[in-house]
C-alpha cells in the first residue's frame, strides 16, 4: 500500500510491526526476519511519518537498551492492512 507515491504497508512491514509487538524491540523484530536494524528503523521511521498518528513509539537505547511498542494505531493498521489483503485475495480467486 503507498500514500503520498511512498511505501507505507506492505507485507514486510506489517510482520515488523507484529514482532515489535511480540518483542518490545525494533533489534528483536529485525533479528527474528533476518532484517537489517537500519532498515528496520527506516521502514518504521517512514510509516510513522505517513501515517495519521506514529504506529511505533521508540525510547531511545542506553544501558538497558531502547524499547518500542506498537500503538493503538499501529495495531489498528495491521489490522485494516489484513483485512485489505484478505479481500484482495477473495477477489483474486473469483476473477482468476
Amino acid at each position: 500500500m503507498e500514500k503520498d507515491g511512498e511505501l507505507y504497508l506492505g507485507w514486510g512491514r506489517v510482520m515488523l510491526l507484529e514482532r515489535i509487538d511480540e518483542f518490545g524491540s525494533i533489534a528483536a523484530a529485525a533479528r527474528s526476519m533476518k532484517l537489517g536494524y537500519r532498515n528496520a528503523w527506516l521502514w518504521i521511521e517512514a510509516a510513522n511519518r505517513l501515517a495519521l498518528a506514529p504506529l511505533v513509539e521508540k525510547t531511545a537505547g542506553g544501558v538497558g537498551g531502547g524499547h518500542a511498542r506498537l500503538t493503538e494505531e499501529g495495531r489498528k493498521a495491521v489490522s485494516q492492512y489484513k483485512e485489505l489483503r484478505a479481500k484482495l485475495e477473495e477477489f483474486l480467486k473469483q476473477v482468476g
